[in-house]
């Protein structure tokens, strides 16, 4: 059970570093006439990834990825280096409000990349640069 533990903490990351590389790569992209970053597919996966984020964490509910991870886990087990270190980055020991401003913060800055940085319009967006 501990391999599938791992491999959902692994995608658990990996919609991580999706979202939070959005917040920046969106608005450098843009500058730099990068097709894929306005394409509409793209850009509504990351909002609704980081709507569903926000909205559970002012709700108080655990991610689902976390509670099935912990579900794989059991209560007794030892961790991997590299899980070790991947949960480090993932969870901080810090106050719920900090992550509801946090995320409320990266919230607004999404919906203001839509506008600024506004995506295709057109049905056949461009997925390659």
């Amino acid at each position: 059970m501990i391999i599938f533990a791992n491999l959902v903490l692994l995608l658990h990351f990996c919609i991580i570093i999706f979202i939070a590389s959005g917040f920046f790569i969106i608005p450098i992209g843009y500058y730099l006439s990068w097709h894929w970053v306005k394409n509409k597919f793209y850009r509504i996966i990351h909002l609704v990834l980081f709507c569903f984020i926000t909205f559970q964490t002012i709700l108080g509910l655990t991610c689902p990825l976390t509670s099935i991870e912990n579900n794989f886990r059991g209560f007794f087990y030892s961790d991997s280096f590299i899980v070790f270190w991947i949960k480090k980055l993932i969870f901080w020991n810090l106050p719920t409000i900090f992550f509801i401003c946090l995320y409320s913060s990266l919230l607004l800055w999404t919906f203001i990349m839509w506008k600024i940085f506004s995506p295709n319009k057109n049905k056949n967006t461009e997925i390659s640069t």
